[in-house]
C-alpha cells in the first residue's frame, strides 16, 4: 500500500501544529512525529467500507447517498470559489452581494488517509487551505519525482462553458467524470476563527449526475474557507477566494 506523499506533507503539518509549510528544521522533527502516530495505525488497506460521511455534523443535514451506491474515492480538493461584483458604482458596491461564477480545485487522493483514520482526514483541509496553491502543487511535484509516484493528483474540478460543475477523474486511471446539478446545500458549521478577519466557510453540499461515467454523486464536506465576502464594497469585478474541502464520491 502506498501513502500519497502529498498527503504525508499535509498530515506532517498537522502533526506538528503549523499553519504553514515546515523549515527544514521543523520538517525533520515533523516527520518524527508522523512516525510515531503512523505506527499506532494500519495503513496496508485502503478500503473505504468504514468510511463514515460527516452528514450530522451540520445544523441542517444533508441527505444520506442514494442505494445501493458505494464509496468510489475521497479526495481532497484545493483551489479556488469565484464570484464577481458587477455593481455600476461604488455606493451599490456596498450593498450588493458578489454572486458565485464557479469554482476550480485540484484533486487529491486521501482515500488511504481516511482508511486509516477519519480524524486525520478531517484535519486535511484546514491545513490545505492555510499552504498557498503554490507551494502545496510544487511540494507535491518534487515529492511525485522522489518517491517514483505518479498518482499524487487524481482530478480536476472545475465549471465548464455552461457554468456547470464539472469533475475530471481520468487522472484516477478509470474514465471517471461528471457533470454535476446541486440538489442540496446547506451552511458549513461554525468553528473557531485564529485571525483576527473572520473567514466564510463555504456551503458543504450534496450533488448529482447530469452526464458522467463511474459516479452519480458527490459531496462536498469539511470545508474551509471559500466563501463570499458580505459585500462587493472595495471589490474587483472578479472576487477569487481560496478553499479547501473533502469530497466524497459515489457510484
Amino acid at each position: 500500500m502506498h501513502i500519497i506523499p502529498s498527503m504525508l506533507l499535509l498530515l506532517t503539518a498537522t502533526l506538528a501544529g503549523a499553519t504553514v509549510l515546515p523549515g527544514p528544521l521543523q520538517l525533520a522533527q515533523s516527520f518524527s512525529h508522523i512516525a510515531n502516530e503512523l505506527s499506532h495505525i494500519s495503513l496496508d488497506n485502503c478500503s473505504l467500507a468504514n468510511a463514515s460521511l460527516p452528514l450530522n455534523d451540520t445544523r441542517s443535514v444533508l441527505p444520506d447517498p442514494s442505494s445501493p451506491l458505494t464509496l468510489k474515492y475521497i479526495a481532497l480538493g484545493r483551489g479556488t470559489q469565484n464570484y464577481s461584483c458587477t455593481s455600476t458604482n461604488a455606493s451599490s458596491r456596498n450593498t450588493t452581494t458578489p454572486k458565485a461564477t464557479g469554482a476550480a480545485a485540484t484533486l487529491f487522493d486521501a482515500s488511504c488517509i481516511a482508511s486509516a483514520s477519519m480524524a486525520l482526514l478531517h484535519e486535511l483541509p484546514a491545513v490545505a487551505g492555510r499552504t498557498t496553491l503554490g507551494s502545496l502543487a510544487f511540494m507535491a511535484e518534487i515529492l511525485s519525482s522522489t518517491t517514483n509516484s505518479s498518482d499524487l493528483i487524481i482530478g480536476e474540478h472545475y465549471f465548464n462553458a455552461a457554468g456547470e460543475p464539472f469533475f475530471d477523474l481520468k487522472l484516477s486511471r478509470d474514465d471517471t467524470w461528471m457533470v454535476a446539478t446541486k440538489k442540496t446545500s446547506v451552511s458549513a458549521p461554525a468553528r473557531a476563527y485564529t485571525s483576527k478577519t473572520e473567514s466564510k466557510d463555504v456551503a458543504w453540499l450534496r450533488l448529482e449526475r447530469k452526464e458522467g461515467n463511474g459516479i452519480k454523486e458527490v459531496y462536498r464536506v469539511m470545508t474551509f474557507e471559500g466563501g463570499a465576502p458580505s459585500t462587493c464594497a472595495g471589490l474587483n469585478d472578479t472576487v477569487i477566494v481560496e478553499y479547501a474541502a473533502e469530497y466524497w464520491f459515489y457510484g
